[in-house]
């Protein structure tokens, strides 16, 4: 992630917005390489996970292709929790930007172990 530090830390939305801007590959590395830094093995997926994460036993299955989308429904969510059902994962995240979650999909994430990454919260993980 090619950013000042220091301005991200003051201004996560400037982290946001630069990866707002970035391709697919560019933004996939950037979560590959924090999730690494935080120390899960990662490895990258098809379909309605794009990562799996797995530390101390436990595995996570994160959707962030949808990253730049400007609103956020239920349906991707669903998807993810049936891939977390299929695979045994103990939890999801789902990766939104800076989008709009609608109350909806926020809800059916909280009832359903999966945490909705987005603002702030992903400039932390991007910065380490």
């Amino acid at each position: 992630l090619n950013i000042n530090r220091d301005v991200g830390a003051t201004h996560p939305e400037a982290i946001v917005q630069a990866v707002s801007a970035m391709p697919w590959r560019d933004f996939a590395t950037a979560l590959e390489n924090a999730w690494t830094a935080a120390g899960y093995r990662v490895q990258r997926s098809e379909g309605a996970a794009d990562f799996v994460l797995t530390r101390d036993g436990r595995t996570t299955l994160v959707s962030a292709k949808r990253w730049k989308a400007a609103t956020h429904g239920v349906e991707p969510l669903r998807e993810l929790y049936s891939a977390m059902q299929a695979e045994n994962a103990q939890g999801g995240i789902y990766v939104a930007g800076q989008g709009t979650v609608s109350e909806t999909a926020a809800l059916f994430a909280r009832d359903h172990g999966i945490t909705i990454l987005q603002g702030p919260a992903l400039a932390v993980l991007l910065l380490g």
